[in-house]
């Protein structure tokens, strides 16, 4: 199998990542590995709609996914692709690496989530343990993931996290706009000061952005005193209240400034929290290239 980095670079989307052979080996054999972890866990297939949160032995599922970005046109031509630069701020322009292969007249794309954090750069001083010793770091690398995040095979795009594939590929025409039961849902998670007023108030922006959020079940994840101090650096002023003796997020009136923590609720920053994927939990090995 052949590596390739899908990117934040709408000229240059897919590059190729070049490996030696015995690393190309090495990573054939990872995704492999972490394709059986990820097939073992999804034992059940759910249609995603944009509000089902998938349980332990379920996976979530898009039958017509449109392959915008390729993908299955590199796997199967790799060397059409053109071959990534190798410097630090090519290597952070990547949001996804994905291999894959053909088998038949199946094609097969397996992606994992990427960030600047498993950049491997030479800014500085870095060094790695080889030999008994610590090496200088020549040059730029990157870590692989320990598992696959997606699988797209043929038309067919399989997921856990809605919050991890919608990090690498866009799948907004996948899901609806929350309706008036799911803002209200919502107000059982938050603290609103009159439902009503928010139903009637919530414009389509805000339904696609609440549904969002209630997709990733982000709320479920954060710690609400750590990012009140990260949406500061935002300048965004988030408030708590104690409802019973729970502590949670007061969404504002205001509709500009309740836009505004909507948006940061689904901004990347939160990737992190969500990295974690209890179903592939025993996919351990790694790769650093």
């Amino acid at each position: 199998m052949n590596l390739f980095a899908l990117t934040r670079d709408s000229s240059r989307r897919v590059l190729r990542i070049p490996l030696s052979a015995e690393i190309q080996n090495e990573v054939s054999a990872l995704f492999r590995d972490q394709e059986a972890d990820f097939r073992s866990a999804a034992q059940e297939e759910i249609a995603f709609d944009g509000k089902y949160k998938p349980e332990e032995g379920e996976c979530l599922s898009i039958s017509d996914y449109d392959d915008i970005d390729n993908l299955h046109h590199a796997v199967a031509n790799p060397l059409s692709v053109p071959e990534i630069a190798p410097t630090t701020a090519e290597f952070e322009g990547i949001k996804a690496l994905f291999s894959g292969r053909t088998e038949g007249s199946q094609q097969i794309v397996l992606m994992q989530t990427f960030d600047k954090r498993k950049v491997l750069s030479n800014r500085g001083l870095s060094l790695f343990h080889a030999a008994n010793v610590y090496r200088k770091i020549e040059g730029v690398g990157l870590t692989l993931d320990t598992r696959v995040a997606a699988i797209l095979e043929d038309s067919k795009l399989r997921f856990f996290s809605f919050h991890a594939a919608r990090q690498i590929l866009d799948l907004t025409q996948y899901y609806k706009e929350a309706t008036d039961e799911d803002l209200r849902d919502l107000s059982n998670s938050v603290h609103v000061a009159d439902v009503s007023n928010f139903v009637a108030a919530s414009d389509s922006w805000v339904r696609r952005k609440v549904a969002l959020v209630m997709q990733s079940a982000i709320l479920d994840k954060i710690d609400l005193e750590e990012t009140k101090k990260v949406a500061l650096v935002f300048g965004i002023d988030l408030n708590t209240t104690i409802v019973g003796e729970k502590s949670v997020l007061v969404l504002p009136e205001n509709k500009a400034e309740l836009k505004k923590v909507l948006r940061f609720l689904d901004e990347d920053y939160f990737q992190s929290v969500l990295l974690s994927t209890p179903h592939l939990s025993n996919s351990k090995r790694q790769i650093t290239v």
